[in-house]
């Protein structure tokens, strides 16, 4: 969740939250759910390690869920969590030998507690299922299905706000002999003003210093990592995305990675630090497995509401991917990991960052791809789906939120149709769907098939080292570097303009161990003149990338 107010509401619903917070108090609510009582944390005598990623973590393509606008299954236009296992073979069919499938391994739902907002990160209920969702049962079969096809699956972890109507804060509000009063922050002796996400009065913010309201996240953990309830916490959820990291202390992170951790190791903490790298680096010392990059995405797009800008609106070159690189080896420690993105839900999509151009948003896709860091994909990315952020007027986020565009038509089995404004970014018979892609060799769809499948047949990519090859010729458009491990050496160009561009590469300065070697285009099979080890030219078409297989002969 990031720092922006239109991040969670539309005005319309800001002001009716208003209203209500300028109401008497709510009635008091039950007692909080049933819980084993846990002995009073600790830190422990020896501090946990800084990194203990899951190996999954290092080789995984995520692949990022809005299940209200994915699939429906019951024809009421709401994606829900069947129709999402209805489509999991268009993920990852489990057989690695088809190509028709995208090959992910790993899936990330958009909350889907119990929630006032139709976006789900104002949570009233987080041990329930939302009702448009489905139930907790449906939730164990889609995760099953997934294990049963290599997809780990991430819930979206939010604790750094709830809803203003969840029945701890309607208990707390304006009443300060509340058993929930120290749950929150108040700046009144009254409660009636309070901390809140971005200052919005429907999102207030628990007191995660509290050590009870540390146990009531640890128990919501718990609740959904062992699904069905048998006591191993080894077969459910395979990771927390935890939303807002920002809003709660590296104590209480810490501590949710030293309990969870112990329950099962191959848990992956993933955190949303919206922040610079500096600060990033602060939460992997003994907190997250994995953080987002957000300094790659900024130098990438510039900002969540731009288009035509950075990289990608190639205006900026190239080069300054390297920059973020390289603050990640000043600020993180050896051997983290980050996961690395093109646009997600709170940003507007790729396709719209590069303004509708097919070849450029197929070249951003290769650096992703290629780049060192898990690589996320939002759905509909693959396809080119479209969405720039609305003005409020009544729809924000929505609009990069659209229904999955799985038919021409925009109509058929499982095709949500909860948001379907006159005005929206997707259109019927626009080439935009899988239906559209799914058989077309040049299609994006087909695209993301192959270098996903590229990333896993070659372990150098999500693995090896990273190393840029600097030019002895040639535009700051180029941007070229080696991927390589024990096995294999890969040399990526990649061209970020409109005009063809003629490059000289100094491999003679990088670690590639003498020639000769052939070259090999992995994404189109094309062979490439042969190198020495020394300077090697390249002429390069318009919006071009190459993955070029270097072997010895």
């Amino acid at each position: 969740m990031p720092r922006t107010a239109a991040r969670t509401l539309s005005a319309g619903l800001a002001l009716a939250v208003l209203a209500a917070a300028c109401a008497p108090a709510p009635a008091p609510t039950p007692a909080p759910p049933t819980a084993t009582p846990y002995p009073v944390w600790q830190p422990a005598p020896t501090p946990v390690p800084d990194l203990i990623t899951p190996q999954w973590g290092r080789e995984m393509v995520l692949y990022l869920v809005f299940v209200r606008s994915f699939a429906d299954s019951d024809g009421d236009g709401i994606g829900d969590l069947r129709g999402l296992t209805d489509r999991l073979d268009y993920l990852n069919d489990g057989d690695p030998q088809t190509t028709t499938d995208l090959g992910v391994n790993a899936l990330w739902l958009m909350p889907i507690f119990a929630a006032a907002s139709y976006h789900g990160y104002d949570t009233v209920d987080h041990f329930q299922v939302n009702p448009d969702y489905g139930t907790r049962e449906d939730l164990i079969t889609l995760v099953q299905e997934c294990h049963r096809r290599g997809i780990r699956v991430f819930l979206d972890y939010v604790l750094g706000a709830v809803s203003d109507q969840h029945p701890y804060f309607r208990d707390a509000y304006g009443n300060p002999a509340s058993p929930y009063a120290d749950w929150f922050t108040w700046y009144d002796e009254a409660h009636t003003r309070y901390k809140a996400f971005a200052n919005i009065p429907s999102v207030p913010t628990p007191n995660g210093d509290n050590p009870a309201v540390q146990e009531y996240a640890l128990q919501v953990a718990r609740y959904w990592l062992d699904l069905d309830g048998d006591g191993d916490y080894t077969n459910g959820i395979d990771g927390l995305r935890c939303d807002w990291a920002l809003a709660q202390s590296h104590a209480f992170w810490q501590r949710l990675r030293s309990e969870l951790k112990a329950l099962n190791p191959d848990l992956l903490l993933l955190g949303e630090v919206w922040s610079t790298a500096q600060d990033i680096g602060t939460y992997y010392r003994g907190q997250f497995d994995s953080t987002f990059d957000f300094p790659l995405y900024y130098v990438l797009a510039t900002d969540p509401l731009a288009t035509g800008r950075g990289v990608l609106g190639l205006v900026d070159p190239p080069g300054f991917v390297h920059g973020a690189l390289l603050q990640r080896e000043r600020y993180y420690p050896a051997g983290a990991q980050s996961v690395i993105f093109l646009n997600n839900h709170d940003t507007n999509r790729v396709m719209s960052s590069v303004q509708g151009d097919g070849a450029l948003a197929r070249l951003a896709a290769t650096l992703l791809f290629t780049l060192p860091g898990s690589p996320l994909v939002y759905y509909g990315e693959e396809i080119g789906m479209s969405g720039v952020k609305g003005n409020g007027q009544p729809y924000w986020d929505e609009y990069r939120r659209e229904p999955m565009d799985w038919y021409a038509a925009e109509s058929g089995p499982g095709m949500t149709t909860w948001f379907r404004p006159a005005d929206r970014n997707n259109a019927a018979n626009d080439g935009v769907s899988v239906e559209e892609q799914t058989n077309d060799p040049v299609s994006l769809l087909a695209h993301y098939r192959r270098l996903i499948r590229l990333r896993q047949n070659w372990p150098a990519l999500s693995l090896g080292s990273y190393e840029r090859v600097t030019l002895s010729e040639g535009p700051r458009s180029v941007y070229a570097y080696l991927r390589q491990d024990a096995a294999a050496h890969l040399l990526v160009v990649l061209n970020f303009t409109r005009e063809s561009a003629a490059a000289t590469l100094d491999l003679a300065a990088t670690s590639l161990p003498p020639g000769p070697w052939t070259a090999t285009d992995l994404l189109s099979g094309a062979a490439l003149p042969s190198l020495a080890g020394g300077a090697y030219r390249l002429e390069l078409p318009p919006l071009s990338g190459l993955v070029l297989h270097l072997e010895r002969f």
